[in-house]
């Protein structure tokens, strides 16, 4: 399994430096018969590798069992009015592994974040100007990169070491490319354009002389490439990894995210209304980093916390750890799916669990296994999104079926790694026909690369979630709309605050009971 890291430069050490030094020795490639040492490796020292890495580049690298197998560098900077730049200036991988998409992870999370002004590339891989294509979804065109060549030029000689102000660049309307000086191998060049152009992707940058490189560039402002039903349905059928993955990276607590700072003041409400002493058990569904089960574990109750996210796991033991709280237990495990062997007092599944897969046949998976898991006159306590407030405030409808293009226009945003503020119009879209709510989420903070995910979720109004309620064989106590951390307080419909549906139910008193099968589309 291929490890990813990043850093930014001035953060990577002289010792790392040196490996990414010597790998670039002996997997860059070899100096054509102009080169500094024809038909020889090409090779760099740590100091001139030093020099590449500014004060605007981020470092990218992959390892498998710790060793390194490729790394990239970009420079991300900002033109004043203008907007971001995001360019590749290296990019090196070992050739066991160039088939297995390393150097795409390592590119794309670079080109990947869709609200850029433009991304680029001076290479001499015509794979390498198909993959800047691939990522940004647009293609390299001499025009529009011939209207911004003078500030690309200015800007490379700025951060770039390797471009001067008598770097020669030649943009017309047929080419683009610039004189590097670096005469690397060109004998396979012709082979490798042949495998990137079809009737369909014709070469647009024109023919490259040694010693030069093509100055390939894309531009927001330029047509996306039509989502094919190919690209469509991968995307589709990736959706509920993409979900995990997004939810592993949202930072979990009070100070990033308001609505985690009232966890008190939800414990004391769940304690109350569930009937609570230190004798019950608490069965948490989709327990995050634990803040509800390590608070509940601190008044003397039973905790079990189950969730999928590995890392949300290892900071709830921590907690409990040195909390010092042998009464409460945390498992990494699918919630759809998990079997304990015994049953609870009480079972939550709080703040959206239950709705974060778009296929609503997962969601009652949820739901059900919790039910199996709570005792006969148990208490169940769980929330979900409120669709109809969702629906008020939405700007943005389509059809997925009819219009998938329109999520390539969707506006990205950074909610879930900072407010977790899911309800902003401005960046969610709802396909009218399945009522799945989409959002482009970026991340770029942590140990994992940056990234930019289309993630989807499911929402509901009071009536279907008190239906699913019914159908999993329990008894619907109350359904009310709620803000967080003031949940005594039943909000009216049409209060902006109202994003939470809070549902309060009761397992029959004997669990001789039947869990209805339904269709989901009919009810």
């Amino acid at each position: 399994m291929y490890q990813y890291h990043w850093l930014p430069a001035g953060l990577v050490q002289p010792d790392q430096i040196e490996e990414f030094a010597r790998f670039y020795s002996e997997h860059y490639g070899f100096w054509g018969h102009k080169g500094l040492r024809p038909h020889s490796h090409i090779k760099i020292t740590s100091s001139l590798l030093a020099n590449w890495m500014t004060q605007d580049s981020l470092v990218v690298w992959a390892t498998l069992f710790e060793k390194l197998v490729g790394y990239a560098i970009t420079v991300q900077t900002t033109i004043p009015r203008v907007g971001t730049v995001a360019w590749v200036t290296q990019l090196v991988v070992h050739e066991d592994h160039r088939n297995q998409d390393v150097g795409k992870a390592l590119v794309f999370s670079m080109w990947g974040f869709t609200d850029h002004f433009a991304w680029g590339v001076l290479s001499a891989n015509p794979f390498a100007v198909r993959a800047l294509e691939k990522a940004t979804r647009r293609r390299c065109q001499p025009v529009p990169i011939r209207r911004h060549a003078k500030q690309l030029l200015s800007l490379g000689q700025r951060h770039i070491p390797y471009i001067s102000e008598s770097t020669e660049l030649v943009t017309t309307n047929t080419e683009s490319r610039i004189n590097t000086e670096f005469f690397v191998d060109h004998s396979e060049l012709n082979n490798m354009l042949q495998a990137v152009i079809s009737e369909e992707h014709p070469w647009t940058l024109g023919s490259l002389p040694e010693g030069w490189e093509w100055f390939a560039f894309t531009f927001r402002q330029q047509p996306q490439i039509h989502l094919t039903p190919e690209e469509l349905n991968e995307m589709l059928s990736a959706s509920d990894q993409i979900t995990r993955e997004a939810y592993s990276r949202m930072p979990i607590d009070s100070t990033s995210h308001r609505w985690a700072q009232f966890t008190e003041l939800e414990i004391q409400f769940i304690i109350k209304n569930c009937g609570l002493n230190n004798k019950k058990s608490v069965l948490d569904f989709g327990c995050g980093v634990g803040r509800h089960s390590v608070a509940l574990a601190k008044h003397g109750l039973n905790v079990t916390g189950v969730d999928y996210i590995h890392s949300f796991i290892d900071q709830a033991k921590a907690s409990v750890a040195s909390a010092m709280l042998p009464n409460a237990d945390f498992i990494e495990a699918d919630c759809r799916s998990v079997s304990l062997e015994k049953r609870f007092d009480v079972g939550l599944c709080l703040y959206d669990v239950i709705g974060s897969y778009a296929d609503e046949s997962r969601n009652v998976e949820i739901l059900t296994n919790l039910v199996q898991h709570v005792k006969p006159s148990g208490y169940v306590l769980l929330s979900v999104m409120n669709m109809e407030l969702t629906e008020r405030l939405a700007k943005h409808w389509f059809s997925i079926e009819e219009e998938p293009d329109a999520l390539l226009a969707l506006k990205p945003s950074a909610t879930m790694e900072t407010s977790g503020n899911v309800f902003n119009p401005a960046y969610y879209m709802i396909d009218r026909n399945t009522r799945i709510v989409y959002r482009k989420e970026q991340f770029r903070t942590g140990q994992a690369l940056p990234e930019e995910l289309i993630v989807r979720d499911r929402r509901y109004d009071r009536l279907s979630i008190q239906q699913i309620c019914q159908r999993a064989g329990l008894d619907v106590l109350w359904v009310r709309l709620v803000r967080s951390g003031h949940w005594e307080e039943s909000l009216d419909p049409s209060s902006s605050s109202a994003k939470e549906i809070l549902v309060l139910c009761k397992m029959p008193d004997s669990r001789d009971f039947q869990i209805t099968l339904f269709d989901l589309d009919g009810g």
